[in-house]
């Protein structure tokens, strides 16, 4: 098993202090035999049955942007870039950059997120992400409505309204949720607050896809939506309440940039 504080990403979550390198050297040792991934998760090296029967547009507009966080607490950041990429689509002037998780960051030009997510840095509330979200959102003119869930419960009523909204997000490439959610329920390892993009949602197995942003350590993984909701309403450090996934839905096009 991998040292828990090394691959925090801490979104929602608590300082990365590392361990000294001695002791994990010896965690190391003693964990060689643990699996990369625990039942709950399913890596996509082992089933992409789905993606080659269905349309998964969310996935295929997700997949040319995959990026790995920039730094152990950058999740947010990370995300943020795909999203933004996924949505505007490929540039067609030579002249037009991709956006990298620097230029998101100067864009928005905000210290604080800034400094949640240099290496070693504490990462983002759930409310705050929602807030960078938005920012992001502005500040490279997309005319989108950005819609908030947060799950209170993991009762039969909110699981159908999670599938309810990963069944209507699986329609279009025109919208992408980002999650938020702990990495450990569905991986089998730390318990840590985590962001990733949904990649795909399969509605017969009732599984979701996550694009892993933390690349050090995972490649995209298949897991169920009930241990999904469980990851979202876990508490966290940071939120008693748990935290959950923004969805950015176009609208139209690229607006007009506008200052923040």
């Amino acid at each position: 098993m991998r040292s828990a504080l090394v691959a925090l990403c801490a979104a929602l979550a608590v300082p990365a202090v590392l361990p000294p390198p001695a002791a994990r050297a010896q965690e190391a040792s003693i964990s060689d035999n643990k699996p990369k991934f625990g039942p709950d998760a399913v890596p996509i090296t082992q089933d992409r049955d789905y993606l080659r029967r269905a349309e998964a547009p969310d996935f295929w507009a997700l997949m040319p942007y995959y990026v790995p966080q920039q730094s152990g607490s950058a999740c947010s950041v990370a995300s943020v870039a795909m999203m933004i990429n996924a949505l505007r689509g490929l540039p067609n002037p030579s002249t037009e950059r991709l956006v990298t998780q620097n230029r998101v960051l100067n864009e928005v030009d905000d210290d604080v997120w800034k400094a949640a997510t240099a290496e070693n840095g504490d990462g983002v509330s759930f409310a705050d992400f929602e807030t960078y979200v938005r920012r992001s959102v502005a500040a490279f003119g997309l005319d989108a409505e950005v819609e908030v869930f947060r799950p209170k419960d993991s009762s039969p009523e909110t699981l159908a309204e999670l599938r309810r909204i990963l069944t209507d997000n699986e329609r279009s490439g025109r919208d992408i949720i980002l999650l938020a959610y702990d990495q450990g329920t569905l991986t089998g390892d730390a318990t840590v607050g985590h962001i990733a993009p949904l990649g795909a949602y399969d509605p017969q197995r009732r599984r979701v896809l996550v694009m892993d942003v933390d690349r050090l350590w995972y490649v995209p993984y298949w897991s169920s939506d009930e241990k999904l909701l469980e990851a979202m309403v876990k508490p966290d450090r940071s939120d008693p309440t748990g935290s959950g996934m923004v969805r950015v839905r176009l609208r139209g096009g690229i607006a007009e940039r506008s200052p923040l």
